[in-house]
């Protein structure tokens, strides 16, 4: 029922929340990383030697020819320099990942749940299964619907709050599925087969003499998927599309 789509959309967003907070914590990382390593002091260039603090002798020798007016000579590695360029080098790399990853970040097939009745009951679609049924909604259903607007009537949209404040819902597979056979209006009180497409009505509309149940399962589910996968612009129409 309501609850139980309710519930799914919950953990949907819950995913898309983690996924987000897994990218920022990625890039943040990334940059502590460039820190630590981009500053850290050069290795010594003598052959067997390891990287060790430099010997009182050295830093006697280093402040006698600061003292003399002697100029250093320039370090062939340029650590600090280095060291800026692979910070910046990781702090560009991790701007490119959220970039990359600032869209609204779609779920995987197999992890949306899509409603079948209103009993709690769950289907999942393939690449195959989503390819298919896009071709289908587009051939069918998109010179109305396209991008989930309605061209007829811009307040009954194929967004989830109206097909859920449909009468009987339209918010499962079934209910779109029963509707595509016999549709009514939206309070369920009367049939309107003669003007909308419907397998009812397949003399009048010659797309759906051909449709199957199983094409009416696959389009119901492209809806539904449509929903949970980018809310923010199914059911917006031409604006989007």
């Amino acid at each position: 029922g309501p609850r139980t789509f309710e519930r799914h959309r919950s953990f949907h967003r819950v995913e898309v929340a983690m996924s987000k907070f897994a990218v920022v914590c990625g890039v943040a990382g990334l940059c502590l990383v460039s820190l630590s390593t981009g500053f850290v002091a050069p290795r010594s260039n003598a052959a067997g030697s390891s990287a060790a603090a430099p010997s009182r002798a050295v830093a006697a020798e280093a402040a006698a020819e600061a003292w003399a007016g002697v100029e250093p000579e320039a370090s062939s590695e340029a650590p600090a320099f280095g060291g800026a360029l692979r910070f910046l080098a990781g702090a560009a790399l991790g701007a490119m990942l959220l970039v990359s990853s600032a869209g609204p970040a779609r779920a995987d097939l197999e992890d949306t749940l899509i409603p079948v009745d209103g009993k709690g009951k769950t289907a999942t679609l393939t690449k195959e299964q989503l390819v298919r049924a896009k071709r289908l909604f587009n051939n069918a259903c998109a010179i109305c619907h396209v991008g989930g607007g309605n061209r007829t009537n811009q307040n009954v949209g194929l967004g989830m709050e109206e097909l859920q404040g449909g009468l009987p819902t339209r918010a499962t597979v079934e209910g779109i599925v029963n509707f595509l056979n016999a549709p009514v209006t939206y309070d369920g009180l009367k049939d309107v087969s003669e003007t909308h497409p419907s397998i009812k009505s397949a003399d009048l509309f010659p797309k759906m003499r051909s449709m199957k149940q199983q094409d009416l399962v696959d389009i119901s589910m492209y809806i539904l998927y449509q929903n949970f996968t980018i809310p923010e612009k199914w059911g917006g129409g031409k604006q989007y599309y």
